[in-house]
C-alpha cells in the first residue's frame, strides 16, 4: 500500500502541469455548454422548464433559481458538498466534504442528479427539506 502511495505521488509530482492544463480546460470548456442548453426565461413558460428527467419540476420561479444555483455550485464546489449544504442536506454535506467529493466520483454524479432534477431538492421545493426560505 505505501509502494502504491509512493507511486502515485512521484506520478503526481512528476505530470502536474499537464493535470492543471487539462483541469483549467475542462473548467472554461465546459460552461461554455451552459451557454447553449439554458432556456430563455422569456420565450419559455415556467412549466415548461427543466433541466431534463423527471416529472417533479419547480412549482415556482424562486424554485427554478434555487435549483439553478444548486447545480452550478455542485459543477463548481462539489467537492467540497457546497451544494448539499445550500440545499440543506446536512449529513450528506458533511459526507461529501469529508471524503471530497467521493474522491471526484460522487462529485460527477451528483453534478448529473442536480441537472436531472427530481432526486434533490432545495427546501420549500419538491424533494427539498420543507423548510421555505425567503429567497
Amino acid at each position: 500500500m505505501r509502494t502504491l502511495l509512493r507511486n502515485a505521488l512521484r506520478e503526481l509530482r512528476r505530470h502536474w502541469r499537464y493535470l492543471i492544463i487539462a483541469q483549467a480546460t475542462l473548467l472554461v470548456i465546459f460552461p461554455l455548454f451552459f451557454l447553449f442548453i439554458a432556456p430563455s426565461a422569456a420565450s419559455t413558460p415556467l412549466t415548461a422548464r427543466s433541466w431534463g428527467g423527471w416529472a417533479a419540476h419547480p412549482q415556482t420561479e424562486r424554485c427554478y433559481k434555487q435549483e439553478r444555483i444548486a447545480t452550478l455550485l455542485a459543477f463548481w464546489l462539489g467537492p467540497l458538498g457546497v451544494d448539499q449544504w445550500y440545499a440543506r442536506h446536512w449529513v450528506l454535506a458533511v459526507f461529501k466534504m469529508l471524503t471530497l467529493g467521493g474522491l471526484g466520483v460522487w462529485h460527477v454524479v451528483d453534478v448529473n442528479l442536480w441537472i436531472v432534477g427530481g432526486i434533490y431538492g432545495t427546501p420549500g421545493c419538491p424533494g427539498g427539506s420543507g423548510k421555505a426560505w425567503a429567497y
